[in-house]
C-alpha cells in the first residue's frame, strides 16, 4: 500500500467513523451534539488530508520546501486552533461533541496500523 492509499483508506474510515458518530451525538445530545461531533471530525479529517499533503510534498520536493516545513506547520496548526475557536465560539455544538469528532483521526490510523501488522504477520506465517 503506497502513502495515497492509506492517506485515502484513513480519510474514508474517518469520514465513516465521523458519521456514525454524529448519528450517535444527535441521539444522545441532540442537534448541538451532531454539529459538534460533524464539525470536529471535518476538522480533524481536513487537517490529516493537509498534513499528508505537506509530508508527501516535502518528502518528493527540493530542499527549499522542507525549509518551509516548521512555517507550514505552524500555518496549519493555527488553522486548526482558529476553526476549532470558531465552532467553540458560535455556541451551537457541544463542546464534548467537538472533542470526540476530532479524534476520528487518530482512532483510524490506530486501527488501520493494527490492521496492516496483522496481515503483516499472516502473510510471514504463510511463507
Amino acid at each position: 500500500m503506497n502513502p495515497n492509499e492509506l492517506t485515502s483508506r484513513v480519510a474514508r474510515d474517518a469520514c465513516v467513523l465521523g458519521a456514525a458518530l454524529t448519528g450517535l451525538a444527535a441521539c444522545l445530545v441532540g442537534l448541538d451534539g451532531a454539529l459538534g461531533a460533524a464539525a470536529g471530525a471535518g476538522i480533524a479529517v481536513g487537517n490529516f488530508r493537509w498534513l499528508a499533503a505537506r509530508v508527501t510534498a516535502a518528502a518528493n520536493d527540493a530542499s527549499a520546501e522542507r525549509r518551509l516545513w516548521t512555517l507550514g506547520a505552524v500555518l496549519r496548526l493555527g488553522a486548526l486552533a482558529a476553526a476549532v475557536t470558531l465552532v467553540l465560539l458560535s455556541g451551537h455544538a457541544h463542546p464534548l461533541a467537538i472533542v470526540a469528532g476530532l479524534s476520528v483521526v487518530p482512532v483510524t490510523v490506530v486501527a488501520r496500523g493494527l490492521l496492516a501488522a496483522r496481515e503483516s504477520v499472516a502473510a510471514r506465517e504463510d511463507a
